[in-house]
Protein backbone atom coordinates (compact mmCIF):
# COMPACT_ATOMS: atom_id res chain seq x y z
CA UNK A 1 0.00 0.00 0.00
CA UNK A 2 1.40 3.46 -0.87
CA UNK A 3 0.93 4.91 2.63
CA UNK A 4 1.99 1.89 4.64
CA UNK A 5 3.95 3.13 7.67
CA UNK A 6 2.40 6.64 7.54
CA UNK A 7 0.62 7.73 10.72
CA UNK A 8 -2.02 10.44 10.70
CA UNK A 9 -3.47 12.08 13.80
CA UNK A 10 -6.71 13.92 13.20
CA UNK A 11 -9.50 16.06 14.58
CA UNK A 12 -11.77 15.63 11.58
CA UNK A 13 -15.55 15.68 11.72
CA UNK A 14 -18.56 16.09 9.42
CA UNK A 15 -17.22 15.65 5.84
CA UNK A 16 -14.50 17.97 4.54
CA UNK A 17 -11.87 17.40 7.24
CA UNK A 18 -12.68 13.83 8.14
CA UNK A 19 -12.53 12.69 4.52
CA UNK A 20 -8.81 13.51 4.49
CA UNK A 21 -8.36 10.84 7.15
CA UNK A 22 -10.63 8.43 5.30
CA UNK A 23 -8.62 8.81 2.10
CA UNK A 24 -5.26 8.40 3.87
CA UNK A 25 -6.56 5.23 5.52
CA UNK A 26 -7.82 3.85 2.20
CA UNK A 27 -4.25 3.69 0.90
CA UNK A 28 -2.65 2.16 3.95
CA UNK A 29 -2.14 4.92 6.52
CA UNK A 30 -2.77 4.31 10.22
CA UNK A 31 -5.29 7.07 10.99
CA UNK A 32 -6.40 7.88 14.53
CA UNK A 33 -9.16 10.46 14.86
CA UNK A 34 -9.51 12.31 18.18
CA UNK A 35 -12.78 13.44 19.74
CA UNK A 36 -13.47 15.55 22.82
CA UNK A 37 -15.86 14.06 25.42
CA UNK A 38 -18.66 16.50 24.55
CA UNK A 39 -18.26 16.36 20.78
CA UNK A 40 -21.26 15.31 18.72
CA UNK A 41 -21.56 14.00 15.19
CA UNK A 42 -24.36 13.42 12.70
CA UNK A 43 -24.66 9.64 12.56
CA UNK A 44 -24.99 9.48 8.76
CA UNK A 45 -21.76 11.46 8.36
CA UNK A 46 -19.95 9.05 10.66
CA UNK A 47 -21.05 6.04 8.63
CA UNK A 48 -19.80 7.68 5.46
CA UNK A 49 -16.72 9.67 6.41
CA UNK A 50 -15.27 8.08 9.54
CA UNK A 51 -14.69 4.88 7.57
CA UNK A 52 -11.11 3.65 7.72
CA UNK A 53 -10.15 5.56 10.86
CA UNK A 54 -9.75 4.38 14.40
CA UNK A 55 -11.40 6.65 16.95
CA UNK A 56 -10.38 7.74 20.42
CA UNK A 57 -11.42 10.34 23.02
CA UNK A 58 -9.00 12.75 24.73
CA UNK A 59 -10.05 15.64 26.95
CA UNK A 60 -8.27 18.87 27.87
CA UNK A 61 -6.52 17.51 30.96
CA UNK A 62 -2.75 17.53 31.37
CA UNK A 63 -2.76 13.73 31.28
CA UNK A 64 -4.58 13.55 27.97
CA UNK A 65 -2.48 16.33 26.50
CA UNK A 66 0.57 14.26 27.40
CA UNK A 67 -1.02 11.31 25.59
CA UNK A 68 -1.59 13.53 22.55
CA UNK A 69 2.02 14.74 22.58
CA UNK A 70 3.20 11.13 22.87
CA UNK A 71 1.17 10.23 19.77
CA UNK A 72 2.49 13.30 17.99
CA UNK A 73 6.10 12.09 18.34
CA UNK A 74 5.43 9.29 15.84
CA UNK A 75 2.88 11.09 13.65
CA UNK A 76 3.55 12.11 10.05
CA UNK A 77 0.33 14.06 9.52
CA UNK A 78 -2.10 16.13 11.59
CA UNK A 79 -5.41 17.10 9.96
CA UNK A 80 -8.45 19.02 11.19
CA UNK A 81 -11.47 21.08 10.22
CA UNK A 82 -12.22 22.75 13.55
CA UNK A 83 -13.77 26.20 13.76
CA UNK A 84 -11.58 29.34 13.68
CA UNK A 85 -9.57 29.85 16.88
CA UNK A 86 -9.84 26.25 18.07
CA UNK A 87 -6.32 25.18 17.10
CA UNK A 88 -4.83 28.39 18.55
CA UNK A 89 -6.69 27.93 21.82
CA UNK A 90 -5.35 24.41 22.36
CA UNK A 91 -1.84 24.87 20.98
CA UNK A 92 -2.47 22.84 17.84
CA UNK A 93 -1.37 25.27 15.13
CA UNK A 94 1.09 24.27 12.43
CA UNK A 95 3.86 26.30 14.07
CA UNK A 96 3.35 24.83 17.54
CA UNK A 97 3.00 21.21 16.47
CA UNK A 98 5.90 21.39 14.01
CA UNK A 99 8.16 22.69 16.78
CA UNK A 100 7.29 19.62 18.83
CA UNK A 101 7.49 17.26 15.85
CA UNK A 102 9.76 18.50 13.05
CA UNK A 103 8.75 17.02 9.73
CA UNK A 104 5.02 17.11 10.46
CA UNK A 105 2.52 17.76 7.66
CA UNK A 106 -0.24 19.96 9.12
CA UNK A 107 -3.45 19.93 7.03
CA UNK A 108 -6.40 22.18 7.76
CA UNK A 109 -9.78 22.85 6.16
CA UNK A 110 -11.12 26.41 6.49
CA UNK A 111 -14.24 28.20 5.29
CA UNK A 112 -12.97 31.33 3.52
CA UNK A 113 -9.24 31.45 4.30
CA UNK A 114 -6.72 31.98 7.10
CA UNK A 115 -6.44 35.76 6.63
CA UNK A 116 -8.75 38.65 5.84
CA UNK A 117 -12.00 40.05 7.28
CA UNK A 118 -13.88 36.75 6.79
CA UNK A 119 -11.23 34.47 8.28
CA UNK A 120 -13.09 34.08 11.59
CA UNK A 121 -16.44 33.22 10.05
CA UNK A 122 -17.90 29.83 10.96
CA UNK A 123 -19.60 27.85 8.23
CA UNK A 124 -19.90 24.71 6.18
CA UNK A 125 -20.31 23.43 2.62
CA UNK A 126 -23.40 25.41 1.55
CA UNK A 127 -22.13 28.61 3.21
CA UNK A 128 -18.94 28.46 1.17
CA UNK A 129 -20.99 27.87 -1.97
CA UNK A 130 -23.57 30.57 -1.27
CA UNK A 131 -21.08 33.44 -0.94
CA UNK A 132 -19.62 32.62 -4.36
CA UNK A 133 -22.99 33.28 -6.03
CA UNK A 134 -23.61 29.63 -6.90
CA UNK A 135 -27.16 29.68 -5.52
CA UNK A 136 -27.94 32.71 -7.67
CA UNK A 137 -26.63 30.89 -10.72
CA UNK A 138 -28.78 27.86 -9.94
CA UNK A 139 -31.78 30.11 -9.31
CA UNK A 140 -31.78 33.90 -9.46
CA UNK A 141 -30.46 36.75 -7.32
CA UNK A 142 -33.95 37.36 -5.90
CA UNK A 143 -34.81 33.66 -5.62
CA UNK A 144 -31.57 31.74 -5.01
CA UNK A 145 -31.79 27.97 -5.30
CA UNK A 146 -29.73 25.12 -3.95
CA UNK A 147 -28.12 22.82 -6.53
CA UNK A 148 -29.76 19.38 -6.79
CA UNK A 149 -26.67 17.57 -5.46
CA UNK A 150 -25.54 18.26 -1.89
CA UNK A 151 -22.86 18.48 -0.54
CA UNK A 152 -21.40 20.81 -3.12
CA UNK A 153 -17.68 20.89 -2.34
CA UNK A 154 -17.00 18.96 0.88
CA UNK A 155 -15.71 15.81 -0.77
CA UNK A 156 -13.69 17.74 -3.35
CA UNK A 157 -12.11 19.73 -0.51
CA UNK A 158 -11.21 16.46 1.22
CA UNK A 159 -9.60 15.06 -1.93
CA UNK A 160 -7.65 18.29 -2.50
CA UNK A 161 -6.48 18.18 1.12
CA UNK A 162 -5.34 14.60 0.65
CA UNK A 163 -3.48 15.48 -2.55
CA UNK A 164 -1.77 18.30 -0.64
CA UNK A 165 -0.72 15.88 2.10
CA UNK A 166 0.61 13.39 -0.46
CA UNK A 167 2.64 16.07 -2.21
CA UNK A 168 4.00 17.26 1.16
CA UNK A 169 5.00 13.70 2.05
CA UNK A 170 6.76 13.37 -1.32
CA UNK A 171 8.64 16.64 -0.84
CA UNK A 172 9.55 15.75 2.72
CA UNK A 173 11.08 12.48 1.55
CA UNK A 174 13.35 14.43 -0.83
CA UNK A 175 13.96 17.78 0.85
CA UNK A 176 12.98 17.22 4.48
CA UNK A 177 11.10 19.92 6.37
CA UNK A 178 7.64 20.48 7.81
CA UNK A 179 4.67 21.48 5.65
CA UNK A 180 1.35 23.26 5.96
CA UNK A 181 -1.66 22.35 3.78
CA UNK A 182 -4.70 24.65 3.86
CA UNK A 183 -7.83 24.03 1.78
CA UNK A 184 -10.72 26.52 1.62
CA UNK A 185 -14.35 25.60 0.97
CA UNK A 186 -15.12 28.92 -0.71
CA UNK A 187 -11.99 28.93 -2.84
CA UNK A 188 -12.71 25.38 -3.97
CA UNK A 189 -16.19 26.39 -5.17
CA UNK A 190 -14.68 29.34 -7.06
CA UNK A 191 -12.25 26.93 -8.72
CA UNK A 192 -15.09 24.58 -9.67
CA UNK A 193 -17.01 27.50 -11.19
CA UNK A 194 -13.93 28.52 -13.16
CA UNK A 195 -14.05 25.16 -14.94
CA UNK A 196 -17.30 26.20 -16.61
CA UNK A 197 -21.01 25.74 -16.03
CA UNK A 198 -22.80 22.96 -17.83
CA UNK A 199 -25.85 24.00 -19.87
CA UNK A 200 -28.86 23.39 -17.61
CA UNK A 201 -31.38 23.06 -20.43
CA UNK A 202 -29.25 20.42 -22.13
CA UNK A 203 -28.72 18.58 -18.86
CA UNK A 204 -32.46 18.49 -18.12
CA UNK A 205 -33.20 17.28 -21.64
CA UNK A 206 -30.62 14.50 -21.77
CA UNK A 207 -30.42 13.29 -18.14
CA UNK A 208 -30.93 9.54 -18.16
CA UNK A 209 -31.90 9.51 -21.86
CA UNK A 210 -29.03 7.25 -22.92
CA UNK A 211 -26.32 5.16 -21.29
CA UNK A 212 -23.92 8.04 -21.94
CA UNK A 213 -26.07 10.39 -19.86
CA UNK A 214 -26.90 8.01 -17.01
CA UNK A 215 -25.06 7.88 -13.70
CA UNK A 216 -22.95 4.77 -13.43
CA UNK A 217 -23.51 2.35 -10.57
CA UNK A 218 -21.25 3.17 -7.60
CA UNK A 219 -18.37 0.87 -6.69
CA UNK A 220 -19.40 -0.67 -3.36
CA UNK A 221 -17.81 -2.92 -0.76
CA UNK A 222 -19.28 -4.90 2.14
CA UNK A 223 -17.55 -5.66 5.45
CA UNK A 224 -18.36 -7.00 8.90
CA UNK A 225 -17.66 -4.38 11.60
CA UNK A 226 -18.27 -3.94 15.35
CA UNK A 227 -21.34 -1.94 14.29
CA UNK A 228 -22.70 -4.72 12.08
CA UNK A 229 -22.62 -5.47 8.37
CA UNK A 230 -21.51 -2.35 6.53
CA UNK A 231 -21.90 -1.46 2.86
CA UNK A 232 -19.90 1.54 1.75
CA UNK A 233 -18.34 3.32 -1.20
CA UNK A 234 -14.79 3.08 -2.41
CA UNK A 235 -13.07 6.16 -3.87
CA UNK A 236 -14.65 5.10 -7.21
CA UNK A 237 -11.26 5.17 -8.95
CA UNK A 238 -9.50 1.81 -8.76
CA UNK A 239 -5.75 1.99 -9.29
CA UNK A 240 -4.40 -1.13 -11.00
CA UNK A 241 -1.08 -1.23 -9.15
CA UNK A 242 -2.19 0.15 -5.78
CA UNK A 243 -5.87 -0.67 -5.23
CA UNK A 244 -7.12 0.75 -1.95
CA UNK A 245 -8.77 -1.02 0.97
CA UNK A 246 -9.55 -0.25 4.59
CA UNK A 247 -7.66 -2.02 7.35
CA UNK A 248 -10.18 -0.70 9.86
CA UNK A 249 -13.62 -0.21 8.31
CA UNK A 250 -15.90 1.25 10.97
CA UNK A 251 -15.64 1.37 14.78
CA UNK A 252 -17.82 2.99 17.46
CA UNK A 253 -16.79 6.59 18.08
CA UNK A 254 -14.17 6.78 20.84
CA UNK A 255 -13.68 3.01 21.07
CA UNK A 256 -9.96 2.86 20.19
CA UNK A 257 -7.03 3.22 22.56
CA UNK A 258 -4.90 6.37 22.08
CA UNK A 259 -2.02 4.48 20.54
CA UNK A 260 -0.63 3.56 17.14
CA UNK A 261 -1.12 0.14 15.62
CA UNK A 262 1.88 -2.14 16.23
CA UNK A 263 4.20 -2.58 13.30
CA UNK A 264 2.94 0.48 11.44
Amino acid sequence: MPLEGIRALGMGHVIAGASIGRDLAYYGGDVLNIWRPNDTEVEAFMWDVQVGMRSTILDGSKEDRARFDHLLKDADVFFSNRRPGYLDRYGLTAEELSQKKPGLIHARVVLHGERGPWSNWVGFDEIGAAVTGLFSIEGTRTEPKSPPIIPICDNVVGWLGTVGVLEALRRRSIEGGSYRVVVSLTRTVLWLLSLGIFDKAYAQQTAGSTDEHTYGAPDLFTAETPLGTYQGLTDQVVLSRTPGSFQTVLVPRGSSKPEWLPGQ
